[in-house]
């Protein structure tokens, strides 16, 4: 069951800088709340977070990163940051993460209802029942307003360049999530041409053993890569195995030693930063969760 960060995490969140990394010459940090980039935004208006680099270092490629239950984008910026400094244009984006869907669809007997959960809160189309976001609220939405936004007050950084229309230019997307916002990353795998899928301590079940259906199938399973904790307290690691599996991915290598080039799924042992409870569910990806072994490792692996 997902259930949502807990109260004591969020609070030491925000008593945390955003990272201890030597910050790169250049980078510029944009905080924009959904409701700036489009004034029809009245929930779940946690600010956004996005990062660019100069134009001499740019890969000119979009990282979205998705926020798990409960939690926000500024919980994330040690590898949103990252993910700039190695090049990529980066965004930590707010979106209704609640309620949880595994919570949700885990006890039904649908293997749709997952699915059907997440893509009502990826493009706004009536799905599930028990999930209410519409067009303005939903992922794709606030992505391409945020997008417009930036492109029209930082010109010179090329925002522009990942959006078709008003579309994102998914091709140039690779997307990632912890938890719920992983979920949401693997279901947007499965329906748009995403250059690249990052799992973090995330995956769909159902509690009667049956796959739900983006889970079980292979289709562009090269994109897809997953890093999860050996003791996870809300996901047990033989379920995700399983999902991994299902999905078509590689089988499971260790992120605690030197990592093979085309490993897929990472399982770690290490020990979190922060000893709070679900501190081995939210260290793969929580700033004040994540040990400095996983940003150098793990999340270095994903971003090459």
């Amino acid at each position: 069951m997902i259930r949502p960060l807990i109260l004591c995490a969020l609070l030491s969140f925000g008593c945390t800088k955003p990272s201890e990394r030597t910050t790169p010459s250049g980078l510029r940090e944009h905080i924009v709340p959904p409701s700036t980039a489009n004034s029809n935004i009245k929930t779940y208006n946690d600010p956004n977070y996005a990062y660019v680099v100069p134009d001499n270092k740019r890969r000119n490629q979009l990282l979205l990163f998705l926020p798990g239950t409960g939690a926000e984008p500024k919980n994330y910026r040690k590898f949103i940051r990252l993910a700039a400094e190695k090049g990529y244009h980066a965004i930590g984006l707010m979106y209704p993460n609640k309620p949880a869907v595994n919570e949700l669809c885990a006890g039904s007997a649908d293997i749709t209802a997952h699915s059907r959960a997440r893509l009502e809160i990826i493009d706004g189309t009536d799905r599930h029942p028990g999930v209410t976001v519409d067009r303005t609220h939903c992922i794709i939405q606030r992505l391409t307003d945020l997008l417009h936004y930036l492109d029209k007050t930082y010109p010179d950084e090329n925002w522009a360049q990942f959006l078709a229309g008003n579309q994102p230019a998914w091709e140039k997307v690779l997307a990632a999530g912890h938890s719920q916002g992983a979920g949401h990353a693997g279901v947007m795998g499965k329906h748009y041409p995403l250059r690249r899928v990052i799992l973090f301590s995330g995956i769909d079940f159902l509690t009667d053993g049956q796959i739900p259906d983006w889970v079980q199938n292979t289709t562009r399973h090269n994109i897809y890569y997953a890093l999860h904790h050996e003791k996870d307290e809300l996901l047990d690691i033989n379920i995700v195995k399983s999902g991994w599996t299902h999905l078509g991915m590689t089988p499971p290598v260790s992120a605690d030693s030197p990592i093979p080039p085309t490993a897929q799924t990472l399982i770690t042992t290490a020990t979190p930063a922060l000893l709070l409870p679900l501190r081995f569910h939210n260290m793969t990806a929580v700033d004040v969760f994540a040990p400095a072994s996983i940003a150098d490792n793990a999340w270095l692996h994903f971003l090459q």
